[in-house]
């Protein structure tokens, strides 16, 4: 490996970047956390003698994105890899009642993020030579594979995630870098039950109670559970391993058999 891993959207202890930021660092990565708000204290929770820092920026500004890579490479020398996983589920609910605002903010967050992450990952790691090559990994969602009803600006923007990441590895492979997505189910993390967010959305299109579509969800998949962070970010620490170099242009499903295209 060379250089850092940057990880965006890693500021939630109980999320899936942190638990990336864990799992690379256990690896050996230095690890760059991202995030809208962050504080030091959350490397408290990486591996003893983890070389880590933060950096808080908001993946829909250009600007503040390309600010991340130039710290990264100031401070370790180079971007050996990127993960795009900031994300926000808005806008959901039935076609008819979602506004502008939030279609908008949707895209930006989880397409136009995503956009602006392979963007200056790819800037440096292009610079910095053809043979260090590089590691880009995005976070989709098994919504961007099939879309379910009432999500539609959450699945329209992980569809989108997919072809960026489809046609960035058909672009940068010859320069030594894979570009793949994950496709995560549903993850059992406290996102889920907030206010506008999966529970209260699949509850309101069922006409049944958040705690039934809570208690109903983890029997759907076929390994009857939700998916754990450590299990999305296990995968992810694969894509950036040496071992994966001729992985690139995947969207790998992390369903627990939910999506098996």
């Amino acid at each position: 490996m060379n250089g850092v891993a940057v990880i965006t959207g890693a500021g939630r202890p109980t999320g899936i970047g942190f638990a990336t930021a864990k799992a690379l660092a256990a690896d050996g990565w230095p690890v760059l956390l991202s995030d809208l708000e962050l504080e030091d204290a959350v490397l408290e929770g990486l591996p003893t003698g983890a070389d880590s820092a933060t950096f808080v920026a908001d993946v829909t500004d250009s600007a503040q994105v390309e600010a991340l890579a130039d710290f990264a490479v100031e401070r370790w020398g180079g971007i050996g890899a990127w993960v795009n996983n900031a994300g926000a589920l808005l806008g959901a609910g039935p076609i008819a009642d979602v506004g502008d605002e939030d279609w908008q903010r949707c895209q930006a967050i989880n397409a136009g993020g995503c956009f602006h992450g392979c963007r200056a990952a790819v800037r440096r790691m292009q610079a910095e030579g053809s043979q260090r090559g590089g590691r880009i990994v995005n976070v989709s969602s098994q919504a961007g594979k099939t879309g379910p009803p009432h999500f539609a600006a959450y699945a329209a923007a992980k569809f989108a995630v997919i072809g960026l990441t489809q046609s960035v590895a058909a672009e940068v492979g010859r320069s030594g870098i894979t570009v793949n997505a994950v496709c995560p189910g549903t993850v059992d993390t406290p996102l889920l039950d907030e206010p506008g967010g999966v529970w209260e959305t699949m509850a309101a299109a069922r006409g049944i109670s958040v705690e039934r579509a809570r208690e109903r969800a983890p029997r759907a998949a076929p390994i009857g559970r939700m998916v754990e962070p450590r299990e999305v970010a296990s995968m992810i620490a694969y894509l950036c391993s040496d071992a994966a170099a001729a992985i690139s242009g995947a969207a790998i499903n992390i369903t627990g058999g939910d999506e098996v295209h």
